[in-house]
Parts: structure tokens; C-alpha cells; sequence
């Protein structure tokens, strides 16, 4: 059983950054929505500056779903969900290798991607850290979460729309704790903030939530 969960997960891991390349299309988005905002309200160093940490947390909520879409629908596709239902690895524990698989793939370039992007918001070097850390936090919560999205919709054609659907609204509280929890950093007030410790409860709460609901949501599409 570990070692089926072990596997699975290497296998998510290895075709999220390797061969699909799929793992790095969030952090392209990441990227350009961060790339776009000076443009958008203009260069003012202190403008962005008090408004950048919290603008890292929407452009993460976007840049999360992208990669939702084929996050189950390969496997169903071919075949290869039907065996796991069968396999001697409980299927919860499946679904929760596949989740932080793909999210293990996701966020390593993101992680690359956050300190030039809280640079270029005017950021301060020593407060980049920090950031990275709970925005990496926040995004196992968001994936997790978007991961329900992503089996329910995963027999539909074309779901993206429906995932982002789904997926925003449960987005939006970690959102808001995590644009609070940044500026209490920018402000010196630590990373274990109220608001922090709020999304690594959600965090949590979703490591045991998702792979249960994201399976129950595949085998009703299977049957």
C-alpha cells in the first residue's frame, strides 16, 4: 500500500514536470499576471508595494486552476483510473498521491517564480521569504480544494469554466487570510500570524476532505 501510494505519487511528480510539462504552465500565468499589473496601475514603487502582497495571493488563486482542467481526465480516459479502482491501494489514498503529486510539480516552479515576482511588486528582500513560505501553504489548500473541482467536472467536456466555477468561491476565505497574513509580515508582525494559522488549519482539513470527495466524484463518473 505505501508503496503503490509512493509510486503514484513519482508518477504525477514525473509527468507534471517532465512529460507534459504541464506543471509549469501555472507559474507562466503567475508570471504574467504579475508581469501585468505595473503596467496596469502604473510604476508607483509605494503603490505597489502596499498592494503587491496581496496581489500575489490573487494571481496564485488564478494560477492554480490552470492546470486543474487534466488533472483526472487522462486517467479515465485510458483506462488507467478504472485499474486503480480495482488495485489492492485504497482509493482515497490514490487520489491523495495524484493531489500532492501534481501539486509537488506545480509548486516547485512557482517557488522559483515568487521571489523575482515579490521583487518586482517592490517587496523587500528580507520580507521574500517569509511570503514564499505561506504562499506555498496556500497553495496546497488551493489545489487541494480545486482538485474537487477538478474530479467533478472531469467527465464534461472541456471543464475548465466549470472548475473555476466551482474552485473560486472556496478560494476566496484563503484569499483573504492570505492578503492579511502577507501584510502582517510587510508590517513585522511574523509568518504565524492569525490569519496564517487559519489557512494551514484549511490546509489540513483538506488533506483528509479532498481525496475522499475527489474519489467519490470519480467513481460516479466510472459507474
Amino acid at each position: 500500500m505505501i508503496s503503490g501510494f509512493f509510486g503514484i505519487l513519482l508518477r504525477e511528480i514525473r509527468y507534471g514536470l517532465v512529460l507534459s510539462g504541464g506543471g509549469f504552465l501555472p507559474t507562466a500565468f503567475f508570471a504574467g499576471a504579475v508581469l501585468i499589473l505595473p503596467f496596469s496601475i502604473g510604476p508607483d514603487p509605494d503603490l505597489l508595494k502596499q498592494i503587491g502582497p496581496g496581489y500575489l495571493w490573487l494571481a496564485l488563486s488564478l494560477a492554480s486552476l490552470v492546470s486543474l482542467e487534466r488533472l483526472f481526465a487522462p486517467d479515465i480516459d485510458d483506462g488507467t483510473m478504472d485499474l486503480f479502482t480495482i488495485g489492492a491501494t485504497p482509493f482515497a489514498l490514490i487520489m491523495l498521491a495524484k493531489l500532492l503529486g501534481q501539486w509537488i510539480a506545480v509548486s516547485l516552479p512557482l517557488l522559483l517564480a515568487m521571489p523575482i515576482a515579490a521583487l518586482m511588486l517592490n517587496i523587500d528582500a528580507q520580507m521574500v521569504l517569509p511570503l514564499m513560505f505561506q504562499l506555498w501553504i496556500g497553495s496546497l489548500a488551493m489545489f487541494l480544494l480545486g482538485g474537487i473541482g477538478s474530479a467533478l467536472s472531469a467527465g464534461v467536456k472541456r471543464g475548465g469554466l466549470l472548475i473555476a466555477l466551482l474552485a473560486l468561491p472556496l478560494y476566496t476565505p484563503i484569499v483573504i487570510f492570505g492578503a492579511a497574513s502577507a501584510n502582517q509580515v510587510i508590517l513585522g508582525n511574523g509568518i504565524f500570524t492569525q490569519g496564517f494559522l487559519l489557512i494551514c488549519a484549511i490546509s489540513l482539513f483538506t488533506i483528509v476532505l479532498s481525496p475522499i470527495a475527489s474519489g467519490a466524484a470519480i467513481k460516479m463518473h466510472l459507474d
